[in-house]
């Protein structure tokens, strides 16, 4: 390095799940960002248009409305996020599932129930795309 780096303390902390002083959007941001932006950005391994990282915007995320391009998991009218509606929103879906179609796929015996309420909350509140 050719100055030591910042202190840890300095730099911006992403919320908790359960700090509900940040928003729910915020901390279902963080948590899509935290254990889906790893596959689910530009270049990454993971399928789809997706892209999770909390430095994207929401507009930028090619996630709201948006037909999922890995099968609709026999949801009928299903996207990867339908505002308002986590029953067909793919991303709700996945991480409900124990199956090969489960995300995260790797890791994981069982459903986090936190993160999936988080999710399903944060779809459920939304009445529109962001623009």
């Amino acid at each position: 390095f050719s100055a030591p780096p910042p202190s840890p303390l300095s730099l911006p902390a992403l919320p908790s799940l359960s700090d509900t002083s940040a928003s729910l959007g915020a901390r279902a941001r963080d948590y899509l960002h935290s254990n889906c932006s790893y596959c689910h950005r530009p270049g990454a391994s993971g399928q789809g248009p997706m892209d999770f990282r909390f430095t994207t915007s929401e507009v930028n995320s090619n996630v709201c409305n948006i037909l999922p391009t890995q099968g609709d998991l026999g949801i009928a009218g299903a996207r990867l996020l339908l505002p308002g509606d986590p029953a067909r929103s793919i991303v709700s879906a996945r991480m409900h599932r124990l199956d090969n179609a489960r995300m995260p796929p790797i890791a994981t015996s069982v459903v986090d129930d936190q993160g999936a309420t988080l999710i399903d909350s944060w779809i459920a509140g939304q009445s529109m795309c962001p623009n």
